[in-house]
């Protein structure tokens, strides 16, 4: 199914687009194909409809004003408000359907990784999206990657295992690229009793009082034989 979009003409610049968004209208800029950029407006919720059909991989025809026919391109950009969410501008990019280009396709992970209930541990996406050159008509809205294969930890899905048409798609990104798998869950280790400073002072004091007690015996048993001494030496 042709994805189609009618972009009417927009007059108002600056402060003025607030107005636009206001009345449910969303301002924006077309370029491309070495024409000069042309600024254009849309209805807030029929671009919505087509942008969640569309994303930024797919071609969408674009019926521009005083155009007779539509031209192919892409949702290039789209800036949001932080808050709300509801789209500020749009960039649309147009394309020579016969001109290779390269592009982000993200991926979207489905399924459940059996090695995550088995072990604990926990399934980490390593990336979200890879990059690809290919005709925009073979450009793949998103590529899928199913987890159930991920049946232990030393398991993993890297870019080369994706499944796609690569007659038609060339990758860029690094085959060897980590793209999802299981971590073993984290072993929190107990830790080592310490002996507190205090408790060593306390207890080589201990030992530095057994040694003077030892000390004055020797010292007591001496004197005693002293004076036993002297009492011979006057009998």
């Amino acid at each position: 199914m042709d994805l189609e979009l009618t972009l009417d003409a927009r007059e108002a610049q600056g402060k003025a687009n607030k107005r636009l968004r206001r009345d449910g209208l969303v301002p924006g800029v077309v370029y491309g194909k070495g024409e000069d950029s042309t600024n254009v407006q849309v209805d807030a919720k029929t671009f919505e409809t087509l942008y969640r059909a569309a994303g930024k991989t797919s071609v969408v025809k674009f019926k521009l004003p005083g155009a007779n026919r539509a031209t192919s391109g892409f949702i290039k950009s789209v800036q949001r408000h932080p808050v709300s969410g509801q789209p500020l501008h749009v960039d649309y990019y147009l394309v020579n359907l016969k001109v290779e280009m390269e592009v982000d396709i993200p991926l979207v992970f489905t399924g459940e990784a059996p090695a995550v209930e088995e072990t604990g541990g926990t399934l980490l996406h390593n990336v979200s999206s890879i990059h690809v050159k290919a005709l925009p008509t073979d450009i793949p809205h998103e590529i899928n990657v199913d987890v159930s294969v991920l049946k232990s930890l030393d398991v993993a899905i890297h870019v080369r295992d994706l499944s796609l048409n690569r007659d038609l798609v060339h990758v860029l990104t690094d085959g060897d690229t980590l793209v999802a798998t299981v971590v073993p869950p984290r072993v929190e280790e107990e830790p080592e009793p310490v002996v507190a400073e205090g408790e060593e002072l306390e207890g080589a004091e201990d030992e530095g009082a057994e040694g003077a007690e030892g000390t004055e015996g020797d010292a007591g048993a001496a004197d005693a034989g002293g004076d036993a001494g002297g009492d011979d030496s006057r009998s």
